[in-house]
């Protein structure tokens, strides 16, 4: 049997203000790439 998921840890101060930075940014053109490359197969490999 498998074991249950633990919660997300919630982001606080210095970490959740990163979090947030990243977020706003414009997606980079290897961000705009990775996504195209992903939209364009059938399944995700991880």
């Amino acid at each position: 049997m498998a074991k249950p998921i633990a919660k997300t840890p919630v982001f606080e101060g210095e970490d959740a203000i990163a979090v947030l930075k990243k977020m706003k940014e414009p997606p980079t053109k290897k961000d705009k790439e990775f996504a195209k490359k992903i939209r364009s197969q059938r399944r995700v490999l991880f």
